[in-house]
C-alpha cells in the first residue's frame, strides 16, 4: 500500500513538472523581413513573400512555399546564414 501511495505521489509530481516546462525555443535572434524575433518559438510561423531571413539562432529555419509549412521548402537557413526567397511560412527547429 505504501509503495502505491509513493508511486502515485511521484507520478503526480512528474506530471506537474512536465506541465511547467516552457515551450522549446531557439536561442538567439531571428530577423524575418526586417522584424527581429528574440529566442523565437519552435514551430511554424506565417510570413509574407518575398521573405528575407537572417538566422542568428542556434537552429535551422526552413522556408515553405505555402501556408502552415506546407509545400516545397524554398530555403534552408542554417545558423549564421541569411537568405531571401519566396514563401508563405517558415519553420523554426
Amino acid at each position: 500500500m505504501r509503495r502505491q501511495i509513493i508511486g502515485a505521489v511521484m507520478l503526480a509530481a512528474a506530471g506537474t513538472f512536465a506541465l511547467a516546462v516552457p515551450a522549446e525555443a531557439a536561442t538567439g535572434l531571428l530577423v524575418v523581413n526586417g522584424v527581429p524575433h528574440e529566442n523565437p518559438q519552435r514551430g511554424c510561423h506565417p510570413t509574407s513573400s518575398p521573405v528575407s531571413i537572417q538566422n542568428h539562432t542556434n537552429t535551422m529555419v526552413l522556408v515553405h512555399a505555402a501556408a502552415n509549412c506546407q509545400g516545397p521548402v524554398t530555403a534552408e537557413v542554417n545558423p549564421g546564414q541569411a537568405a531571401t526567397t519566396f514563401g508563405a511560412s517558415y519553420f523554426v527547429f
